[in-house]
């Protein structure tokens, strides 16, 4: 899944917050740095990382793309995942989406100076961009597609990665797409609902 889904099934504290989005940023010693219950938000992001990868819904997404993408396939259906959830966040939230945004928002920025400094200069361009909220449109999911195209670029200059060109494959198979990930994240809420409840105790 990707950022806004990590942050819709964060226990809501500003801290598993701020540690569901930077997770992908720590490793080892940053993680052992950061606040625990900043820690609790990195360990719930890589636990649901790791059931929506083995889940057999998200495996069905990816074969929807025909294996044109090979290994980023996974990337481009965990952030095309944000964007069904975003559309249909009523479904699924009573909070709206705008203002759910607006709260993440301004959490991460305040919390963009206390993390390593490559998490908080993704947080404040995040932020800046409006990622959250602009997952709702088409055109906002190929402009996050682009973005990260372009951050894959920066760390393996070798290989040349245009995720946005999937949009025509991802528009074509949106419906089998929004009836895969409906399946699939009600049982990945009751998984992270498990995770929150065996931390907290």
């Amino acid at each position: 899944m990707n950022f806004l889904a990590h942050l819709h099934l964060s226990d809501g504290t500003p801290e598993s917050m701020v540690g569901n989005v930077v997770a992908d940023f720590v490793k080892g010693p940053d993680v052992a740095a950061l606040p625990a219950a900043v820690q609790k938000g990195v360990h719930l992001h890589r636990a649901v990382d790791s059931f929506t990868d083995r889940h057999p819904m998200v495996q069905r997404s990816i074969r929807r793309l025909g294996g044109k993408l090979g290994w980023f396939a996974g990337i481009v259906i965990d952030i095309y995942y944000d964007h069904i959830l975003a559309r249909n966040w009523v479904r699924y939230s009573t909070e709206p989406l705008r203002a759910f945004a607006d709260r993440c928002n301004r959490v991460l920025l305040d919390w963009s100076a206390a993390v390593p400094a490559e998490a908080g200069m993704f947080l404040r361009r995040y932020v800046a961009e409006d990622r959250l909220f602009i997952y709702a449109t088409p055109a906002g999911i190929a402009d996050t597609l682009a973005a990260v195209s372009r951050r894959i670029a920066d760390r393996m200059p070798k290989r040349d990665v245009r995720l946005h060109d999937a949009m025509p494959d991802l528009l074509a198979a949106d419906t089998g797409l929004a009836a895969d990930f409906h399946a699939f994240y009600p049982e990945l809420v009751a998984f992270a609902t498990l995770r929150k409840a065996a931390a907290a105790g």
